[in-house]
């Protein structure tokens, strides 16, 4: 028990560790969408942090079970390095009761999993669509950065030197198509905005130059112009597509039945809810195999992480490529619980067939003695 819990300790610690490393690297490389769109509509940083938070559990969904892999990996790998798990094999310690810390490790992952996959992500990944969507149409307001040519409309375009408080503009340059026979170039020392009826941009002690189709120019020279901005062409409202994430288990299943089009589909979604929770049991058997195996034994550090990896790529496109083989034919649903069954049946053998060879030696060295 002294045994179990203290390998249980440094890898859970280890794997924690590697699940937020994982999820914080996840996150910087979806951050850049988000930022490009609330940069874009002019959203606030709350609004960065709620999307980041309504994306968290679907991060999760990735980040749990290679999380557990490299977790066991690092702390059993330490032991091997120690001589720990030598001198535990010399005690009498058989592989598969040196596995239990992980094991233990890798239920809780799966249970975690389960409630995430069927409980929490379908609820907040709905809405993070909606918050997204509802940022995406927002037009309600005139975003105006400095230093940055901005498409006020379909017609105007504007580029501001340096923006103040109060609505206050310097160095302002505005191009206007909305008349069909001209088009207007405006350049102004300073200005404002006036947000009353309608926006209203209100500059002083610039040039106004008009240029007609035939690219004859007027000049005017003015101390005080006021241009109308029109945010009409601006306001788009765009139909939400509702995408599989947000759908529950039991509302996947009801889909597939009123769609015989995408039932395959329907299907293989509803059941990858399920069949993920094994993910964190294989990877932490094929690390306790590749470790643990005394067939691996005289391979190096390096070999092992390398065999690890190898192992877990192939299951894991394995698992994907029949998740894609129910999307065309249901018949290969089965698989996906059959397929996760084998290896970890097989896992547990190699481990036990180890325990029966090390046993086997033992007892060789006794004789022999």
């Amino acid at each position: 028990m002294i045994l179990t819990w203290y390998i249980f300790r440094q890898t859970l610690s280890n794997v924690t560790i590697s699940t937020f490393v994982l999820v914080g690297i996840i996150w910087l490389s979806q951050s850049f969408k988000t930022i490009k769109l609330i940069i874009e509509k002019g959203a606030g940083l709350l609004e960065f942090f709620i999307l980041s938070a309504y994306s968290l559990p679907s991060w999760l969904l990735i980040a749990i079970p290679f999380g557990t892999f490299v977790g066991c990996m690092i702390s059993y790998l330490k032991l091997q390095n120690d001589q720990e798990i030598l001198v535990m094999k010399s005690a009498g310690v058989n592989p598969l009761k040196l596995s239990k810390p992980a094991f233990f490790i890798a239920i809780l992952a799966s249970i975690i999993l389960f409630i995430i996959s069927h409980f929490i992500m379908p609820k907040t990944y709905k809405n993070f669509k909606v918050l997204q969507n509802d940022i995406r149409n927002s037009s309600e307001s005139l975003i105006i950065r400095d230093n940055i040519f901005i498409d006020l409309n379909k017609f105007q375009t504007i580029f501001i030197h340096s923006l103040k408080e109060n609505n206050q503009l310097e160095e302002i340059f505005i191009q206007d198509r909305s008349n069909a026979n001209f088009v207007v170039e405006i350049f102004a020392k300073k200005g404002n905005l006036n947000f009353e009826n309608n926006i209203v941009l209100s500059m002083q002690d610039g040039t106004r130059i008009s240029n007609d189709l035939k690219g004859r120019s007027t000049i005017l020279n003015f101390k005080n112009y006021d241009i109308e901005i029109n945010q009409e062409s601006n306001k788009k409202i765009s139909s939400r597509v509702v995408e599989y994430n947000e759908y529950n288990f039991f509302e996947l299943l009801d889909k597939a039945k009123n769609a015989k089009e995408k039932k395959g589909k329907f299907l293989a979604e509803a059941h990858s809810r399920n069949t993920i929770i094994f993910m964190p049991l294989i990877f932490s058997m094929i690390v306790m195999v590749v470790i643990l195996k005394d067939n691996f034994l005289r391979f190096f550090s390096i070999y092992k992480k390398t065999i690890g990896i190898g192992l877990l790529v192939i299951i894991q496109s394995t698992v994907l490529i029949i998740k894609n083989a129910v999307h065309s034919n249901i018949i290969f649903l089965p698989l996906m619980y059959i397929f996760p069954f084998l290896i970890l049946i097989t896992c547990i053998l190699l481990l036990n067939n180890n325990n029966k060879n090390h046993t086997i030696l033992l007892f060789a060295n006794k004789v022999g003695e």
